[in-house]
C-alpha cells in the first residue's frame, strides 16, 4: 500500500526542482529578514576568533564606536580602550577564555573616534569547534554610558556631604578602613569650628551654611596641596586624614580657617579646636582611632572652657 500522498491524479508529484527552489526562496527570505533585524538591533553585535580578532561585526558600531565595520574587523576589542582599561579588561577577559566561559555584563570603557569616551557592557558566549577547542567568542556590546554617569552621581552623593561636598562620614570611614588594612599609620585630625554657632544663631542658618561652605573649601584646597583627605561628619565638625609620613602643623590648619570669611555684609572669624590621633599599629581599628581624636579635642575645648572660667574669674 503506497504510504505518501498522491496529486490529484493517483500519481507521486514528480517537480521535486520546483520545490526545492521555493524552499530555497524562502530560506533566503528568512536569512534577509535576520540580517535586517540583526542591523536594526541597537546592540552592537560580534563575533572574534580564537586570538580575539573580529571577524564579524553588525553596523551598530558605527553608533558606538563611531567607526565602520570595516574599521573594526581584524582588531581586538582592547585596540578601542585606553591603556589602563585594555590591561584590566585583558586580564578579566583572557581568565574567561581560558576557561571557555560565557559571560554576562562585563562592562568596560572605550575610544570612540572622536575621541570621546563610551562605556558598553559586553556578554559573550564561546564558540567551539568540533573537537571542543575554542574558535572565538560571539556577542552584544551595549552603550550604557548615560547608566553609569547616573549611577556614578547617585554613588557620589552617597557619600559625599551635599552642603560642602566633601566626603561624608561613611567615605571618611571608608578611606581610614582602607588605610589600616594595608598597615598605614595614618593620623587623624578632628577640627570642632569655634564661634559658629554664635554666627549662625545670629546671621541665620543660611549665612552658617556659607561659613561651612567657604570652611570646607579651603581644607578641600589645604587637603588637595598637602597630599590629605578631608571629610565633613556633620554638623560643624570636619576631620583631616594625614598620611603615614605627612606632617601638618595644627597651627597651619588654624590659620585656614582663622582667615576672615565675607557673609553678606558682614566679616566673620571662625577659630577651630583640634584634636589628634595616630595609628600605633595593626590593633588599631577606625573606631579606636576616631574615639582617641574625639578624646584629644574634647579636652582641648575643656582647656579652652577653664582657662575662659580662670581669666573671667
Amino acid at each position: 500500500m503506497n504510504t505518501f500522498p498522491q496529486n490529484g491524479l493517483g500519481a507521486m508529484p514528480s517537480d521535486t526542482g520546483a520545490a526545492n527552489d521555493d524552499s530555497s526562496a524562502a530560506m533566503r527570505r528568512e536569512l534577509a529578514r535576520l540580517r535586517e533585524m540583526l542591523e536594526q538591533n541597537s546592540d552592537w553585535i560580534w563575533e572574534v576568533d580564537a586570538q580575539g580578532r573580529y571577524t564579524y561585526a553588525s553596523r551598530q558600531c558605527v553608533a558606538l564606536l563611531g567607526r565602520e565595520p570595516e574599521e573594526v574587523l581584524g582588531r581586538t576589542p582592547f585596540d578601542f580602550m585606553p591603556p589602563d582599561e585594555a590591561e584590566r579588561v585583558g586580564r578579566i577577559f583572557g581568565a574567561i577564555a581560558a576557561e571557555q566561559r560565557p559571560f554576562t555584563q562585563l562592562l568596560n570603557r572605550n575610544l570612540r573616534k572622536d575621541g570621546s569616551l563610551v562605556v558598553l557592557e559586553t556578554s559573550g558566549v564561546p564558540l567551539l569547534g568540533p573537537d571542543g577547542a575554542l574558535r572565538g567568542y560571539r556577542g552584544i556590546d551595549r552603550d550604557v554610558t548615560q547608566r553609569e554617569a547616573a549611577n556614578e552621581r547617585l554613588r557620589h552623593l552617597a557619600r559625599h556631604d551635599d552642603l560642602t561636598g566633601l566626603p561624608n562620614r561613611m567615605y571618611l570611614r571608608e578611606h581610614l578602613a582602607g588605610q589600616l588594612a594595608t598597615g598605614q599609620r595614618p593620623g587623624v585630625l578632628c577640627l570642632d569650628l569655634d564661634g559658629f554657632k554664635p554666627v549662625n544663631d545670629r546671621l541665620g542658618h543660611a549665612a552658617g551654611d556659607r561659613v561651612l561652605t567657604e570652611i570646607g573649601r579651603r581644607l578641600a584646597e589645604l587637603a588637595a596641596s598637602h597630599g590629605l583627605f578631608a571629610a565633613r561628619p556633620g554638623g560643624d565638625e570636619f576631620v583631616l586624614i594625614v598620611p603615614d609620613g605627612v606632617a601638618m602643623s595644627p597651627e597651619a590648619v588654624r590659620a585656614v580657617i582663622a582667615a576672615p570669611i565675607a557673609v553678606d555684609a558682614e566679616t566673620v572669624r571662625i577659630g577651630a579646636s583640634l584634636g589628634l590621633a595616630s595609628a600605633q599599629g595593626p590593633e588599631d581599628t577606625v573606631d579606636a582611632l576616631l574615639a582617641r581624636a574625639d578624646r584629644v579635642l574634647y579636652d582641648a575645648k575643656e582647656a579652652v572652657r577653664r582657662a575662659g572660667v580662670s581669666d573671667g574669674g
